[in-house]
Formats: structure tokens, sequence, C-alpha cells
């Protein structure tokens, strides 16, 4: 554990080098595993239906990875109100559009082609609307995003003038009501509701106001922040939001996913207790750094590998844990391989995502940070 005097070090680095947090490489990392082994995990179900000992250990890691997702919301606007409190630069969503929306556009094309029901032109056609305007793919996440640059636009004066302590329990309460709509309100029997109780309520900024709030005063109060999760409750709160989830299972029927009432707590836990982790290291791993870089990359593509790697026949001697974890470890090599060869051409970014330029300083005897490479 590094002394008061590291910490120090690391709090006026930042103060002076106040557009580069450190932590993000670890909630980007941890998120982006969470995704990709919740999507492994559902590859298992899909072969693997029949009774197993392994059943009970992989439904409770199933439930512990939906974090995913609400930890990529928080990431994006603690990152924006940190840099830009006030006001975004020129160029802002010029530069967002090449790096965000043209791979989103790419990759839905792939998906149309992988999910089209029938090889026609309209039936491509409305599938890759779909995908592209309803959020009926893998990377609906995107969408998201997008509302959430232009909330922080239009509210960031607001917000920073109000106070953390009424606005994060008001978007809270919003958040659960809009999910507890969904959550329990049994779906009308029509092609309406069906697609509103599915991808339709998912898109909507309302569905995840909570995270957004919380990483904008996060990322405002970013160095009390530090101080906040140096607490021990930071290392109990996860267990009992835990025990929340199975608890909310046991008794209520919901989806397996991230939007669920119970993640607004337990994706909060989650978000301490990285940033927790993260302040008793002196120095970002390499492992970390190394993930986080390709999160984007891996976040578009892990999907596309699952449903290819589901055309395979999988050995006989794996059960659903075993094929789980394998088809979770070759995706996350291939998502970086495919990554790291179409990066090596001009435009290969603008198709499967930019990777990130961060990497470590190497000498020791000064205090260790990260740098962008441009």
């Amino acid at each position: 554990m590094p002394s008061n005097h590291v910490n120090m070090n690391k709090v006026v680095y930042l103060m002076k080098n106040r557009q580069l947090l450190t932590e993000v490489f670890w909630l980007r990392s941890f998120a982006c595993l969470a995704v990709t082994l919740g999507h492994a995990i559902h590859s298992g179900y899909t072969l693997y239906v029949e009774p197993s000992i392994y059943h009970g250990g992989i439904y409770l890691i199933n439930m512990s990875v939906f974090f995913g997702v609400p930890v990529f919301v928080f990431i994006s606007e603690f990152i924006l109100a940190n840099k830009y409190l006030h006001q975004v630069p020129k160029g802002f969503f010029k530069k967002r559009i090449k790096i965000l929306i043209l791979p989103y556009l790419f990759m839905n094309f792939v998906f149309a082609l992988l999910h089209v029901e029938t090889w026609t032109l309209q039936a491509f056609t409305i599938r890759l609307v779909e995908n592209v305007f309803l959020g009926k793919s893998a990377v609906y996440f995107i969408l998201i995003i997008f509302q959430f640059y232009f909330l922080h636009i239009l509210l960031s004066k607001y917000l920073n003038q109000l106070s953390p302590k009424i606005l994060i329990p008001v978007s809270f309460a919003i958040n659960f009501l809009y999910l507890a709509f969904f959550n329990f309100i049994e779906q009308p029997n029509n092609i309406v509701a069906e697609y509103i109780w599915g991808p339709g309520y998912w898109l909507p900024f309302v569905g995840w106001l909570y995270y957004f709030v919380l990483g904008f005063y996060c990322g405002k109060n970013y160095h009390e922040l530090l101080q906040m999760v140096r607490k021990k409750w930071v290392l109990i709160m996860p267990v009992f939001a835990y025990i929340i989830l199975l608890l909310v299972n046991r008794f209520f029927e919901l989806d397996y996913n991230s939007k669920r009432v119970d993640m607004l707590i337990y994706s909060t836990s989650v978000i301490f207790l990285i940033l927790y982790i993260s302040s008793y290291f002196k120095r970002v791993p390499k492992l970390i750094v190394f993930i986080s870089n390709y999160s984007f990359s891996i976040f578009l593509l892990n999907q596309f590998f699952f449903t290819l790697i589901l055309y395979l026949k999988a050995p006989e001697f794996l059960n659903i844990l075993t094929y789980s974890i394998s088809v979770f470890v070759l995706t996350l090599f291939l998502c970086i391989l495919t990554a790291f060869v179409l990066n090596q051409f001009r435009f290969g970014k603008y198709f499967v995502g930019k990777i990130m330029p961060f990497k470590l300083e190497d000498n020791r005897e000064k205090q260790p940070i990260i740098h962008e490479n441009a």
C-alpha cells in the first residue's frame, strides 16, 4: 500500500493534469471485462441448458457482472465533468462522430448481416434501421452516450449550481421509478409494447439518469471523491448490494441484465469499490492500461465473435462454466487482435474503434504517470 506521501503526490500531479484521471483506466477495464464475460455466459446458457453442478456457480458469476454498462455511462460523464465542467471544446461532436458514430454504423451493418431473418434487401434494410435507430443491437450503448453528451452541454451550468446532496437522491428516485415500471408492470400483449418493454425503454436517458448525475458530481468533486472512497464501508457495500440482487431474484422474475432497479445500488457499490482498489496502487498496472486501451473495440466486437463461435461445435468435455470461460478468453484475444490489425490502416479505427494511445512512463524514479502518446 502506498504511503500518504505517495497519495499526496498523486493528488498534486492530477491537479496539474486535470485532463487525465488514472482511475478511469480501472473503471473502463473492469466494465469492459464484465460486459464481455456476461455475453460469454449468455453464450454458455445458449448451449448448456441441462442441469449441471456448475449452474449455481455460473449463476452467481453472471449476476455479479451486470454492472458493465452502468459503469460506462458513469465514466462518460465522470470524464466530461472533470475536463469540461463549464464548456466543451470546439470540434467536440465532430471528433466523437468520427470515433464513435462511424464504428457504430459499421458494426450495426455487420450485425444486420448476421441477424437478418431472410436474405432480401428489404429485410436487411429493416434490420439495419432497427439496429441503428431503435437500438436492436449489442452496441446500443453509444446512442445513450450521445444523449448524455447533449445533456451535459444543456445541464452542466445548472448542475454546477445545485447541491449533489439533493440532485443525486432525486435522480436515483426518478431512475428507480422508471426502471421499476418496466421491471414490475406486466407487458401488454402487442407488438409496440414488445419493443418498448425490450430495447425501447433502454434507450431514453431517463433509464440511466442516476449514473449521469453521479458521474457529474464525482468528476466535479474528484479530489473529495478520492478521500471518500478510502473508507472501509466501500468494501462492505458491494456485499450487501449483491445480496439484494439475489433476494430480488428470489422473489421477483426480473430479466438478467443491467436495466434492473437493484442494479442502481449494486453498480454504485462496484464503482466505489474499483475506485477504492485503484487508490492503493502507486502505478496503474500495464495489463489494466492495455485492456482499457482496447476496451472500445472489445465492446464493439465481442458479440460479433460470440455469434460466430456459436456456429462451432463445442468440445464434449466442456460444460457451461468451462465453455463460458474459454469463449471469454478466446473472444478477448480475437477482439484485441482484430482491433490491432485494422488500426494499422488509416481508416481501421472507423470500423472497429480506435485503440487509445495511453502508456506507462518507464522512469521508475519519478512518480508513476500515464501519458498520451500523440
